[in-house]
């Protein structure tokens, strides 16, 4: 079976895509793992979030604003990819995969999706035909992606905003075990032989890894079960 990677642009009616055209310089990320919707909207102005996330609200059902940085906002919402004619509803019919995120500018939709050969590639592409535009961006056999770049889960580049001394300390930290529960060496120990005072080295690799984790946010919160696990403290905790 030779895979396909197909990337494609969409515009059908659906409330994600009459969003994006009611907004069209707004860039939109969106995340789902059948449970739980993440949509991070990034604004070209922070003093626009107010008016689109009124809008969105309006549009989009259950959905609940998580948090705000400079001129994005992260949002979540129950799973709805499948209460309609959805392109993901036709991408699982046609036996393809849609590779997160689906990215929303323009008005258009604009997915990632890997086919087992050309005959569910076409078969998907003349369903998405009978609700909508589609735009074919490219395609090419999956054999020949670099692993690097078929990564696809994150709404900017994972080292992103990183500086070179922040990587460094991230990187012998993990080396030195100072991550490491119990940690196999100290702050100071290791600050010192990488050249730094303990609060320099230290005030690195807390940016490092508060940077690494915005970077991750949106599919750490797609995937953070911490209300069940609060709940389960909670009952822990009770029954003592």
């Amino acid at each position: 079976m030779q895979l396909i990677d197909t990337e494609i642009q969409v515009r059908h009616s659906c409330p994600l895509c009459e969003l994006s055209l009611a907004f069209p310089e707004v860039s939109m990320s969106h995340w789902c793992n059948g449970r739980k919707e993440v949509l991070e909207i990034v604004s070209p102005s922070a003093d626009q979030l107010p008016a689109i996330l009124s809008t969105a609200k309006k549009m989009l059902l259950d959905l609940e604003e998580v948090v705000r940085y400079g001129n994005s906002v992260l949002t979540i919402r129950g799973c709805h990819c499948f209460e309609f004619q959805s392109v993901c509803a036709i991408c699982d019919e046609c036996n393809c995969w849609i590779i997160p995120p689906i990215h929303y500018y323009g008005g258009y939709e604009t997915y990632r999706v890997m086919s087992p050969g050309k005959a569910s590639l076409n078969r998907m592409i003349g369903k998405l035909k009978e609700i909508g535009t589609v735009k074919i961006m490219s395609t090419r056999p999956a054999a020949n992606l670099d692993a690097l770049q078929s990564i696809g889960t994150i709404p900017v580049h994972f080292f992103e905003g990183l500086t070179s001394r922040q990587v460094h300390a991230l990187v012998s930290a993990f080396e030195k075990g100072l991550l490491e529960v119990p940690a196999r060496s100290r702050m100071d120990k290791v600050a010192d032989e990488e050249g730094f005072s303990r609060s320099t080295y230290g005030e690195h690799l807390r940016k490092a890894v508060y940077r690494i984790v915005q970077n991750s946010y949106p599919i750490l919160k797609l995937y953070d079960s911490g209300s069940d696990q609060k709940l389960k403290w909670t009952r822990r905790k009770s029954s003592r």
